[in-house]
């Protein structure tokens, strides 16, 4: 008899159909909710449902009673959240019910990254509603040590019911194809929400210095701006225009690696940063931040080279290390391509599979 389990997330919910397709072949019949526009396969029930990446109580309302009603007329044998909001607001809408839920913590994000007045008050609000839904949770899976600990300073989880499972896996199966890495012009890629927080104008000052020292590179930024602030904004994206291609959100990612040289990201935190995996299964040798979400695929110097978040001047001597030493390149390549393995979805998809039928099994006790 299969299982039945509904994967809850956003935008991004397609990212698990791979994931799907191993629970499938476990025994499970999947559903998935999310606000995902793609096409989903014929043995994965799709559903749509209001939900929006801002705090807004009208909105966030709405969320917890879709969530009740459709939770109500869809019995599951276990349910399992994926993004930031529904981590909470799904427990909270269903706080009087049995049903197992679990959930992973993807990142932390802005919140609790920034200083400034409203993300202090929305950490307080996070901490809060994460606080009332802990024990009706069954397991909290975290994808970095730095989340799960401070889940446990602020007491937002109970000290037995987390994991740990380091990144979302990637379907290496897909990834048959290595990037040449002969380009006239040597090609940066980062592919990226652009927000502050993703180190991006710290990016674009770097190609800026790297134009005026005489180097010919080429960098390209690929995903959609999503900041309108004094920090990031279109005009700042135009005053880069003469130093960097700014390619906005593309179908094609997989097939921008393959043609680039390099892949960067100088991220300021992850919760697992998915896109390294991406550019390490393609063969593209990385540059990065040592900071939590990329420091557990990467260590400097072996898999990528990591700079101190925030400071053009190491990214700069990074960029023009990698791009001018290929002995360097091949080998941050060839141990990221080892490497990658670890995270394969094969070997992720059966950490999950171990955790939900626990679940399962515990409530039928």
């Amino acid at each position: 008899m299969s299982k039945k389990i509904c994967l809850v997330g956003g935008e991004d919910v397609h990212k698990r159909i791979n994931l799907s397709q191993y629970l499938i072949s476990a025994g499970f019949e999947v559903t998935i909710i999310g606000t995902s526009n793609m096409t989903f396969p014929d043995n994965i029930t799709y559903y749509y449902y209001p939900l929006i990446r801002s705090l807004s109580l009208k909105s966030d309302y709405k969320t917890i009673k879709w969530y009740q009603s459709f939770f109500t007329k869809n019995r599951f044998d276990i349910i399992h959240s994926f993004d930031t909001k529904p981590a909470f607001l799904l427990p909270l809408s269903l706080l009087k019910t049995k049903t197992p839920i679990t959930r992973t913590i993807t990142g932390l994000g802005t919140i609790f990254m920034s200083q400034s007045l409203r993300n202090i008050l929305l950490r307080s609000v996070y901490k809060t509603l994460h606080g009332k839904v802990k024990n009706r949770v069954f397991k909290t899976i975290f994808q970095n040590d730095d989340d799960k600990d401070l889940f446990l300073k602020y007491k937002l989880i109970n000290s037995e019911n987390f994991g740990l499972i380091y990144s979302s896996g990637i379907e290496l199966k897909q990834y048959n194809e290595f990037a040449k890495r002969h380009n006239k012009t040597f090609t940066f890629i980062c592919v990226a929400r652009l927000v502050y927080e993703k180190g991006i104008t710290f990016l674009l000052e770097a190609a800026k210095i790297c134009h005026e020292k005489g180097f010919d590179f080429k960098f390209q930024i690929v995903g959609p701006l999503e900041e309108n602030s004094k920090r990031l904004n279109a005009d700042i994206l135009k005053f880069y225009e003469p130093y960097v291609e700014f390619l906005g959100e593309r179908s094609d990612v997989n097939q921008l690696l393959l043609d680039a040289d390099a892949f960067v990201l100088p991220t300021f935190r992850e919760g697992f940063a998915r896109v390294i995996l991406e550019a390490a299964a393609v063969g593209l040798p990385i540059i990065s931040t040592n900071v939590t979400g990329v420091r557990e695929f990467a260590k400097h110097q072996e898999e990528a080279l990591l700079v101190p978040s925030k400071n053009t001047k190491a990214l700069v001597e990074a960029i023009i290390e990698l791009a001018t030493n290929k002995n360097l390149a091949n080998k941050l390549v060839e141990n990221a391509l080892k490497r990658v393995e670890t995270f394969s979805l094969q070997n992720v998809s059966k950490q999950y599979i171990t955790i939900f039928e626990e679940a399962i099994n515990q409530h039928k006790i």
